[in-house]
């Protein structure tokens, strides 16, 4: 995990930001307005997006570079969001805690037990990252980081899916808790 946080700390610090992404502009609305999660959430930008729009955000990254330029942009801008700067598999998700949680381009399988306990009753899941066609984009890409045709459905079945899709080396997964 040294490595990892290292790894993004040299991102970070070399210019990457987060980003919005289109599927959060196009479905974030389908959940109450309550407490978030952005897992994995970079520089923040998802995060106080979310604020402004009047949700509750708890955020965390493993990156000590990219939380403290979330923490910047946050106070910057005027919004409140609990970031905290913490390996995903030590973060807390908690049981029923949040009516919307984020994942937006990274992949830890031993999450999703904790991200289908985290939900509230009608909770929605916006979970949207590169699928094993990604291997034609980028051959270097670690297949561990990949999803399969299908993955996400299989492993939140039961949730009520709102829209699924898998288009060239991306899929996107929304569903609501029952």
């Amino acid at each position: 995990m040294i490595e990892d946080r290292l790894r993004w700390n040299r991102k970070y610090s070399e210019g990457r930001e987060s980003i919005l992404h289109p599927s959060l502009l196009r479905f974030y609305k389908l959940a109450r307005r309550g407490k978030a999660l952005d897992i994995a959430c970079g520089t923040g930008t998802t995060s106080i997006f979310l604020s402004r729009k009047g949700f509750e955000v708890v955020a965390f990254d493993v990156s000590d570079v990219a939380i403290r330029k979330a923490r910047t942009k946050a106070k910057k801008e005027g919004v409140k969001v609990k970031f905290k700067r913490i390996e995903a598999e030590k973060f807390s998700f908690g049981v029923c805690e949040y009516d919307l949680i984020l994942n937006f381009y990274f992949l830890d399988r031993g999450l999703f037990p904790k991200i289908k306990r985290a939900l509230k009753k009608g909770g929605v899941l916006i979970f949207e990252t590169y699928n094993e066609d990604h291997l034609g984009v980028n051959p270097e890409f670690k297949r561990e980081y990949l999803l399969s045709r299908g993955e996400l459905l299989r492993e939140f079945i039961g949730m009520e899916v709102l829209y699924y899709s898998e288009v060239s080396n991306i899929t996107t997964f929304v569903a609501k808790k029952p």
